[in-house]
């Protein structure tokens, strides 16, 4: 379940449960669906074309192992009701996000560094979403 803490015409902070851990995110824009994971840099590139979802992560996951991440994310989608996403991940997030692209792949659209330009990485991101 989602509830909205504050919203503004661009951003709205909202919490989700994920696998059992109370997680803040923020959400933008509307239409496809990107998952944005620790690089923020990238949300005002998307946000214009895309719903973008960006979960941050607590710092004290009951498991932090790249598994324990991993089940994280799979609660944040299930608690948002994502069907299926682009994923745009730091590095050091890089591990989860394919565990979780590994246990999951009818919901990952695509898993994107955002280690690089960000005009390639919208394109990228276009690509994959149309």
């Amino acid at each position: 379940m989602d509830h909205e803490a504050r919203a503004t015409d661009r951003v709205a902070m909202a919490i989700v449960m994920a696998d059992g851990v109370a997680t803040q995110y923020r959400r933008w824009g509307a239409g496809p669906t990107v998952v944005v994971l620790g690089v923020e840099p990238v949300v005002e590139t998307l946000a214009g074309s895309y719903r973008v979802i960006a979960p941050e992560i607590p710092p004290h996951l009951p498991d932090p192992t790249a598994a324990g991440r991993a089940r994280w994310l799979s609660g944040v989608f299930d608690g948002l009701g994502i069907e299926a996403a682009v994923i745009v991940t730091a590095p050091a997030q890089a591990e989860a996000v394919a565990l979780f692209a590994a246990g999951a792949p009818d919901r990952v659209k695509r898993v994107l560094s955002a280690a690089g330009d960000q005009a390639e990485l919208l394109t990228a991101v276009v690509r994959s979403l149309g």
